[in-house]
C-alpha cells in the first residue's frame, strides 16, 4: 500500500511539473507576442504603448531566462527619460497613435523645457522600481561583463530619476515624495483616491473635449474608472500643461498632492538595490544610503497607524491622513519600514478575511489573496472593478517579497502558490476576482506573465556576480 502512495504522489508531481512548464511556455509566448522590437507592451489591444512600471515588471521576469531583452525593455525606456531625471508614465510608440487617450497631442508634454528631444511622451510618472528590475538584471546575468557594461549605463540615470523624486516631490523635505496624479500611483481608481478626487472643483463646460477610448477594446466599461473619474483625470493633465510642466507651479496649483505608501515603499526599496549595484560598479553611495534612511524613516513616523494595523496615505493638500483600506498600506513590508512590534500586526491583518486567510486556516472563507481591497470593512468593494477590490499579481508579487524580508514563510508561500493557481485557471489576464479566480480586464497581459514567470522559475536560476 505504501508503494502505491508513493507511486501515486510521484505522478501527481511529474503532472504538476508537465503543467507548470507548460505554463512557463506560454508565459514567454505571451512576452514575445507583445515584444515591439525594443520594448514590450503591457497587452496586445488596450495598452498599445510603453508603461513606466509596467517596463520594470517585465524585465523582471525577463532576467530570468533573457538578459539581452530585459536590459532593452529597461534602455528603452530610460531613453525617454526628461532632463529633469522624470521617467515618464509612457512613452509613446508612433506607429501605434490614434487607439489610446490621452495621447501625445493631449499631453503637450514638449511645453516643459525638460521635454526629451525626439520622444513621445506623457507628462507624469509611475512608481520607480527600476533599480530593483536592474539588480535583478545583474543577478541572473549570464553574461558578466555585458551586464556591468549596461549598468555603468544605466546606473546614472537611475540615481538622476531618485534625484528628481527627492528634489521636486519632497516640499518639505521629509522624505517622502508625493503624487500629483492617480495615474502616477499605478492604482488609478484605487478607493483611496475618491475622497480628494470629489473634493477637486470640476467645471465640466471648462474642460478641454476627450474621447475615452478605452472602452472600444471590448472590456466591460463596469471593469474600467467611471466617466468622473475621468473627468479629474483630465482635469489634472489639463492643469499640468497649462502651468508647462513646470513642478514648483504645480506643487502651488495641483488639488492632488498624496505622499502613497505604494510609491514610498517601492523608492526606498529601489534605493536600497540601487545601493547594492552602485557598490558593485565602485561607486559612492552615501547619498542613496541616506534617501534610504530618510524615507524608511518617515514612513514609520508619518505613515503608520497602529489603530488601523497598516500605512496611511497622506494628503498634503489639505494637511490630514486618508485610512486606507487598500493593500498599498502593508507596501513599506516591501523596503523593511515596519518595526519588530508593527510588521506582526500588519501581517496578522494581511491573513484575516479582510485580505484572505491562508488556504486550509479557515473553513467558511475561500479566496485568493491578496485582494486589492479590504474584503470585509470596503465600503466601495466591487470585486470585478480595476482597482476596488480585485487581486492583481504585480502588488502581490511586491507583497511577496515584503513578507519574505520580514520571515513570514507561510503567509508567503500562500500568496506565491495563488498567483501560480490564478494563472493555471484564468491565465495572464490583467486583474482577477478574488473569490472566483476569474480573469479580469485585458488578457495576455505582460506584467501577469513575466511575474509568474518570476516566481515559478525561482528555484531553476541561480545568482551570478559581476565580473571585477
Amino acid at each position: 500500500m505504501q508503494v502505491q502512495e508513493a507511486m501515486i504522489m510521484l505522478e501527481e508531481r511529474k503532472l504538476m511539473s508537465e503543467t507548470l512548464n507548460h505554463l512557463i511556455e506560454q508565459a514567454k509566448s505571451t512576452l514575445d507576442a507583445n515584444w515591439l522590437g525594443q520594448s514590450t507592451k503591457p497587452s496586445p489591444h488596450l495598452y498599445p504603448h510603453q508603461w513606466n512600471w509596467d517596463s520594470g515588471f517585465i524585465a523582471i521576469g525577463y532576467a530570468r531566462y533573457d538578459q539581452n531583452r530585459a536590459q532593452q525593455e529597461l534602455s528603452s525606456l530610460f531613453s525617454a527619460q526628461w532632463a529633469n531625471g522624470m521617467l515618464p508614465q509612457i512613452v509613446f510608440n508612433p506607429d501605434a497613435l490614434g487607439s489610446y487617450f490621452p495621447e501625445p497631442d493631449f499631453w503637450q508634454a514638449e511645453r516643459s523645457p525638460n521635454y526629451p528631444p525626439g520622444a513621445l511622451t506623457s507628462g507624469i510618472t509611475m512608481p520607480p522600481l527600476h533599480a530593483m528590475a536592474a539588480l535583478r538584471v545583474m543577478q541572473y546575468a549570464t553574461d558578466g561583463n555585458a551586464a556591468r557594461e549596461w549598468l555603468q549605463d544605466l546606473y546614472p540615470r537611475l540615481v538622476a530619476l531618485h534625484e528628481y523624486f527627492y528634489r521636486d516631490r519632497d516640499p518639505q523635505r521629509e522624505g517622502l515624495v508625493y503624487i500629483r496624479h492617480p495615474w502616477e500611483s499605478g492604482l488609478d481608481n484605487s478607493p483611496t483616491w475618491d475622497a480628494p478626487l470629489k473634493a477637486m472643483k470640476i467645471d465640466k463646460d471648462k474642460l478641454p473635449p476627450y474621447q475615452r477610448k478605452d472602452l472600444k477594446k471590448g472590456i466591460p466599461k463596469s471593469q474600467r474608472p467611471s466617466d468622473e473619474d475621468y473627468d479629474r483625470y483630465v482635469y489634472l493633465v489639463d492643469l499640468f500643461r497649462r502651468l508647462d510642466y513646470d513642478e514648483q507651479a504645480i506643487y502651488r496649483e495641483c488639488p492632488f498632492l498624496i505622499q502613497d505608501p505604494l510609491l514610498n515603499s517601492i523608492l526606498c526599496k529601489a534605493n536600497e538595490d540601487l545601493i547594492e549595484i552602485g557598490q558593485a560598479l565602485g561607486e559612492d553611495t552615501g547619498q542613496i544610503q541616506d534617501w534610504y534612511d530618510q524615507t524608511s524613516r518617515a514612513l514609520r513616523e508619518k505613515l503608520w497607524h497602529k489603530r488601523h494595523g497598516a500605512f496611511d496615505v497622506f494628503d498634503l493638500y489639505k494637511g490630514e491622513p486618508i485610512g486606507t483600506l487598500t493593500a498599498a498600506g502593508f507596501m513599506p513590508l516591501l523596503c523593511g519600514a515596519p518595526t519588530s512590534e508593527e510588521a506582526p500586526i500588519m501581517c496578522a491583518f494581511l491573513d484575516s478575511h479582510a485580505y484572505c486567510t491562508r488556504k486550509g486556516t479557515s473553513q467558511d472563507q475561500r479566496c485568493f489573496s491578496i485582494p486589492n481591497y479590504n474584503l470585509v470593512e470596503g465600503s466601495e468593494l466591487d470585486t470585478s472593478h480595476y482597482w476596488r477590490g480585485p487581486v492583481w499579481i504585480n502588488t502581490n508579487w511586491l507583497l511577496l517579497q515584503g513578507l519574505r524580508r520580514y520571515g513570514i514563510k507561510g503567509k508567503a508561500d500562500s500568496v506565491r502558490a495563488d498567483i501560480i493557481k490564478l494563472v493555471e485557471s484564468c491565465g495572464f489576464h490583467e486583474y482577477f476576482d478574488p473569490y472566483e479566480g476569474f480573469g479580469y480586464g485585458t488578457d495576455n497581459f505582460s506584467w501577469s506573465a513575466a511575474l509568474f514567470l518570476d516566481v515559478a522559475l525561482e528555484q531553476e536560476e541561480g545568482i551570478h556576480e559581476l565580473p571585477g
